[in-house]
């Protein structure tokens, strides 16, 4: 068996052995904790970035509505509009999903309606002179934008609910 020499020197061994070990041990799950603890943090602002790209992109797309109208009220031409309509659409088409897409489809198709209606009930522009001439047969063109415009607003408030909706949800998936 053991000297009593042999075990004097065994114990501090077996002492220095444990304690190396535990300290590795230490060593490894704080490694692992902190690698963990990292790629959570990483995660979290990934879908924090990925939540304001959606409020941008949702604030952008109600923007470019209030646009369309106001082009269409002072009688600017659609160019430049469509421009920068063209962009948005395709980010709103590969990101938004099928529910906002589905209003951002009805509330156009409403601005469409309501701005060619619009349009056609707007007095004939004489030239240059910044004067227009009243026809009777712009009457029904007012009376039906009149009528289309309240539907616009129900529309575009029914799209700022939906994008709402999805940006809670979003919103709270960000918690943890």
């Amino acid at each position: 068996m053991w000297s009593p020499e042999e075990l004097k020197t065994a114990v501090p061994l077996g002492q220095a052995l444990v304690g190396g070990l535990f300290a590795m041990g230490v060593a490894v799950l704080t490694w692992k904790l902190t690698g963990r603890r990292e790629q959570l943090k990483l995660q979290q602002e990934q879908q924090l970035q990925h939540f304001k790209s959606m409020e941008d992109l949702y604030a952008s797309l109600l923007e470019m509505i209030h646009e369309g109208i106001r082009y269409t009220e002072a009688r600017l031409n659609y160019d430049a509009y469509y421009q920068s309509m063209s962009p948005l659409l395709s980010r709103a088409m590969l990101k938004a999903p099928e529910e906002v897409l589905q209003q951002l489809q009805t509330t156009c198709d409403g601005l469409s309606a309501w701005s060619s209606a619009y349009r056609k009930g707007l007095p004939l522009m004489v030239g240059d002179t910044g004067i227009g001439m009243v026809s009777n047969l712009d009457f029904p063109h007012q009376e039906r934008a009149r009528q289309l415009r309240p539907l616009l607003n129900n529309e575009l408030h029914a799209l700022n609910a939906v994008m709402k909706k999805d940006l809670d949800s979003r919103r709270q998936q960000l918690r943890p």
